[in-house]
């Protein structure tokens, strides 16, 4: 994906995108996901830029829902909305993934590090229920949301409210990555299996193989998006 060259007009993708025909979600959400896959999988370029009305028009919808499906993907760093100058798919730098990468593996492992003092027979229970959930679901969304939920449990047993605040800084770009890699079956097994080491060493509240773990697992992610971004 780090190969696309920068567009300024809207894909013609969204020409084969039939939004409407399921009942299933709200529309907006329809919008939303199909928006979301297609810049996960570099049909949109970064830089592409976007707007609400050949949007809606391309997919046969009205602005109202494609305005809602902006919002969530700005809050979720797929597209960034500038006052005055639209809409644009996110041009994430190199350097930006490098650093950000190397503040999370820091920053998480030390978490993870704080969670192991912390951890009770409860946060166990938690994990291993997410655990549980994650080795039995498809959809892409849901292992984000998984996913997700998993490392709050660590950041909320590691007690420390100046680290949960620092790592909200790289959130958009941690999400975004977590929705590239949640749609390639091969990288879902390998995050389960670096979970289950995590918690297995949480639970024995090994606070140095906590930390290599998790900071193994933060790791591995920025090698596999590498390897996809080259792809």
């Amino acid at each position: 994906m780090a190969n696309h060259k920068k567009n300024t007009e809207p894909s013609n993708n969204f020409i084969e995108i039939d939004i409407t025909s399921s009942g299933r979600q709200p529309l907006s959400y329809q919008v939303y996901e199909k928006l979301k896959e297609i810049i996960v999988k570099g049909d949109l370029a970064p830089g592409t830029k976007l707007t609400e009305t050949e949007v809606a028009k391309r997919i046969n919808v009205s602005t109202t829902p494609v305005r809602e499906a902006f919002r969530r993907l700005a809050t979720e760093g797929f597209i960034k909305i500038e006052p005055w100058k639209g809409v644009r798919v996110q041009d994430l730098a190199e350097r930006e993934v490098i650093e950000t990468y190397q503040c999370r593996e820091a920053l998480e492992g030390y978490a993870c590090r704080l969670a192991a003092t912390n951890m009770d027979a409860e946060g166990i229970k938690r994990l291993r229920s997410l655990l549980a959930r994650s080795k039995n679901i498809k959809r892409a969304n849901e292992v984000v949301e998984i996913n997700l939920a998993l490392h709050n449990v660590i950041l909320e047993y590691a007690r420390n409210e100046k680290l949960t605040g620092m790592l909200g800084l790289f959130r958009n770009m941690v999400m975004y990555h977590r929705h590239v890699t949640a749609y390639i079956d091969e990288r879902r097994k390998q995050m389960c299996k670096e979970h289950e080491d995590i918690v297995n060493a949480l639970e024995q509240r090994d606070a140095d193989r906590a930390e290599k773990e998790m900071r193994l697992h933060v790791q591995n992610a920025y090698h596999y998006y590498l390897k996809l971004a080259v792809a």
